[in-house]
């Protein structure tokens, strides 16, 4: 069995306030990772299901519910870490 930091012997996963600081940040970056790549998913199949047009006024609707849940400061971490993701897809 391959050993994970975020997994028990038994398969199961750590509770999250028995983690380590170290342990915590590298979780919250994974999601973070997966967020924006999975917001981009999502665009993309609205981009073919509905058209560019519709699909850009469905991502400000997004961007609004997001708002309003995180703020502004949490709006920006997403659409900057889907920038990067981005760029980084575009340079390979």
């Amino acid at each position: 069995m391959t050993t994970n930091l975020y997994w028990t012997e038994d398969g199961k996963a750590k509770n999250l306030a028995l983690l380590t600081s170290t342990e915590h940040l590298e979780i919250q970056e994974t999601l973070r990772l997966t967020e924006a790549r999975d917001w981009i998913y999502r665009y993309r199949k609205k981009v073919k299901q509905l058209g560019q047009q519709e699909a850009r006024t469905w991502w400000e609707a997004v961007k609004v519910d997001i708002n309003k849940r995180r703020g502004q400061d949490g709006l920006n971490i997403l659409i900057t870490e889907m920038q990067r993701q981005r760029n980084d897809v575009n340079r390979i």
